[in-house]
């Protein structure tokens, strides 16, 4: 399928979102989300956070699909992770399934993509594990399954072990004004070694976990580890997600280099499960890369967690 063979039916609309979409793409999403793995992913408040995030600036503009009521019915997303890697995600309607759209948006955006990278460039798309139908339209337009991330989950009935910490290294909460600086820059650093991953920048990663209205910031769940005065790591936490509001979630947590196996990662993580606990929250949650080079899931393991879902990558060069 190429771009210009449009499945559209005569009336539908293509055109880039506004603020105004922020409830009808939250709507589409959860919509998708639910179809998929039975559960909402995104807010409002998070879904207008993206459309107003600095990081568009290094973005495609994306793509929303009108039909002929109105409602919204397809939206992607092209976003730059680095020159020659580009992530798109692609939401469209249940009721359209098996229609077309998917192919067509995402033919579009490949087209888009080549043009504004005629030499080539990664392209990635993703989908939950167990999605045999967009396994079956990756690999159609022939893409190759490159990773695949877990959701883990640990039980917090059991009061968690008093955080060991190496000697020297402190574990406090955050303050903004002192530290948000040196949090960013440690967590950038530990994110340099995980695979596909380009840490936001500083105003963008302000936006997405700060001062944004679907952040859930609350600096009380922030904990960071110092050395004297260095930030050496951090687990930023938030205590509950759009995906699970019974379920705190450790958002980013990352020790630097120089740091590392020193206990220090697995330090954060009882301490932010001794907080959530002492709250009165029974269950956390993180993300990882299943083969996460820097021993992550078998760290996540140790310390009780599980896998509960699983999110795929998809790859292909393009043109």
């Amino acid at each position: 399928m190429t771009a210009s063979s449009s499945p559209l039916p005569d009336g539908w609309i293509v055109r880039e979102p506004t603020s105004d979409d922020a409830d009808a793409l939250a709507r589409l999403m959860n919509a998708v989300t639910v179809a998929e793995i039975g559960i909402p992913y995104v807010t409002v408040e998070d879904v207008r956070d993206g459309l107003s995030s600095p990081a568009h600036q290094g973005r495609l503009p994306e793509t929303v699909v009108l039909d002929v009521d109105g409602a919204v019915v397809g939206y992607t997303q092209v976003t730059v992770a680095h020159d020659d890697e580009v992530h798109l995600l692609v939401f469209t309607d249940p009721g359209v399934w098996g229609q077309g759209l998917s192919a067509w948006l995402i033919a579009r955006d490949e087209a888009r993509i080549a043009e504004r990278w005629p030499t080539g460039v990664a392209v990635r798309l993703s989908c939950f594990g167990g999605n045999d139908a967009a396994v079956r339209l990756f690999e159609a337009l022939g893409y190759e399954r490159v990773r695949v991330f877990w959701m883990m989950e640990i039980s917090l009935e059991d009061e968690p072990p008093v955080p060991v910490v190496d000697n020297g290294i402190r574990i406090r909460t955050f303050d903004r004004e002192r530290d948000e600086h040196g949090v960013h820059a440690a967590l950038a650093e530990a994110f340099e070694d995980h695979w596909g991953s380009v840490f936001s920048s500083f105003d963008v990663w302000v936006h997405e976990n700060i001062e944004g209205e679907g952040s859930r910031y609350d600096p009380t769940l922030w904990f960071i580890a110092v050395d004297g005065d260095e930030v050496v790591g951090a687990a930023t936490c938030l205590p509950a997600s759009a995906q699970d509001e019974d379920a705190a979630v450790v958002g980013l947590i990352g020790v630097r280099r120089a740091w590392r196996h020193r206990g220090i990662a697995l330090a954060l993580l009882h301490t932010a499960f001794r907080e959530f606990r002492r709250r009165g929250i029974r269950r956390a949650q993180l993300g990882v890369d299943s083969a996460n080079p820097t021993g992550a899931t078998r760290l996540y393991e140790r310390a009780g967690m599980h896998p509960i879902r699983s999110w795929e990558i998809w790859e292909k060069r393009v043109p």
